[in-house]
């Protein structure tokens, strides 16, 4: 079965059947020459680096079922980026410099370098896993040829606890050997007698590890539920306490909807209120609007009577005897024309303080008879004078003519 290029963003790779709890032998860095010292159970995880022995390797297993080949460089941590030291040792090419290197190796030269993205083995081993559908996990064989040996065993994370042995099949430099073997015993792996490039895991002392990591574990459980039992005796006071605020509350609630019912009643009494106010409010205005035209009315009344009153004080000062009326009462000797003519009309008419004002209403009637007769007679003169003028005229007229007709009698003789 064909074996496609992948790494951690290409989800698409060779399907095979493989059984559980069968073991793992991961590759970091390989060549096609060792594909046949390759343990044929199991699956294979080969992990390299170069774009051109990725693709020879997929080819040399093309037929394997359970044979996986991931193009990417690896790093302690996922997504971190790495330098990338090509050398014309291919075998050598990785994160490690040249100067590192050319203590074992003088004649090592650089041909290039570059910066590139990598990818944990960890993360690497579980997108196999989960594409695969792995749900079972054999034993880890960790075979180093290539890059940085610690942050390959770094980067396993929780598949460190599957790894059972480690063989560092490249001559690093002291340096790196120094910090991956220190690694190895800290985490329990020994060296083989038989073989000084394999290292295995003390099954003993991982078990005493894994026994203190599960003491270490169950404190922590322990310190947890106490920290839990702590927190829930306060949030059972809290509890409490919100129980005996919601009883305030519910109990506030009751309180509020008793005087939003009492308020209601209220309101719809005060609308009834405001409805009769308002019924009452409108015939007050229809009373107010006839009051103002009962006043209209009224003012236009008074203005007329005043009128009248002033045209009766006008004509009564123009009639009116006011010295007389003033020297025969004595106590209206302050007053002016205005005054005694008010007085008159007001009161004097109807106290017969002016006895005598009858007899000058009588003589004024006398006069005003007189006067009309006067004025007749004044009218028949005026009709006579008119008719004497036109007498006048008429004599007038024939004067002329009688002095004119000698003196045409005359231009006639001479004639």
């Amino acid at each position: 079965m064909p074996i496609s290029r992948m790494n951690s963003e290409d989800p698409h790779a060779v399907e095979f059947k493989h059984g559980s709890g069968e073991d793992i032998t991961v590759w970091v860095g390989t060549t096609p020459s060792l594909i046949g010292s390759m343990p044929r159970a199991g699956h294979l995880f080969v992990v390299e680096s170069e774009p051109e022995k990725a693709r020879e390797l997929r080819q040399v297993l093309e037929e394997r079922a359970q044979a996986w080949v991931y193009e990417e460089v690896l790093a302690a941590k996922d997504g971190a980026m790495v330098q990338w030291h090509h050398f014309n040792d291919v075998r050598l090419s990785g994160p490690i410099d040249l100067v590192s290197w050319q203590v074992r190796f003088r004649n090592l030269r650089q041909t290039e370098g570059e910066q590139r993205c990598g990818k944990s083995l960890g993360a690497l081993l579980d997108h196999w896993s989960n594409h695969a559908g792995i749900k079972e996990h054999g034993r880890i064989h960790l075979m180093l040829r290539q890059g940085d040996p610690l942050a390959a065993m770094v980067g396993l994370g929780a598949w460190l606890s599957h790894l059972e042995t480690v063989h560092l099949l490249l001559p690093w430099p002291e340096k790196t050997m120094h910090e991956a073997e220190t690694w190895l015993k800290e985490h329990h792996f020994s060296q083989d007698h038989q073989s000084t490039v394999t290292w295995k895991q003390d099954a003993i002392a991982t078990r005493d590890w894994l026994l203190k990591e599960k003491e270490n574990e169950i404190q922590a459980l322990i310190t947890a539920n106490q920290l839990l039992h702590a927190k829930c005796e306060v949030m059972q006071t809290e509890q409490e306490s919100l129980m005996a605020e919601r009883e305030r509350i519910t109990a506030v609630m009751q309180d509020l909807r008793e005087a939003q019912a009492l308020t209601q009643a209220e309101t719809q009494q005060a609308r009834s209120e405001a409805e009769g106010l308002r019924v009452q409010q409108e015939d007050l205005q229809r009373e107010h609007q006839q009051l103002i035209n009962d006043k209209s009315m009224l003012v236009e009344k008074l203005q007329a009577e005043e009128a009248s009153n002033r045209n009766m004080r006008e004509a009564l000062k123009s009639l009116f005897p006011f010295e007389r009326y003033r020297r025969d009462n004595v106590d209206l000797g302050e007053l002016n024309e205005e005054g005694l003519a008010i007085h008159y009309l007001e009161q004097g008419q109807h106290q017969d303080r002016l006895k005598t004002y009858q007899e000058l209403d009588s003589e004024l009637r006398a006069s005003c008879e007189r006067r009309e007769e006067a004025e007749s007679k004044l009218e028949q003169l005026e009709s006579n004078f008119s008719q004497t003028k036109q007498q006048l005229e008429t004599l007038k007229d024939l004067f002329v003519r009688i002095t004119e007709e000698p003196r045409s009698q005359r231009r006639g003789a001479k004639k």
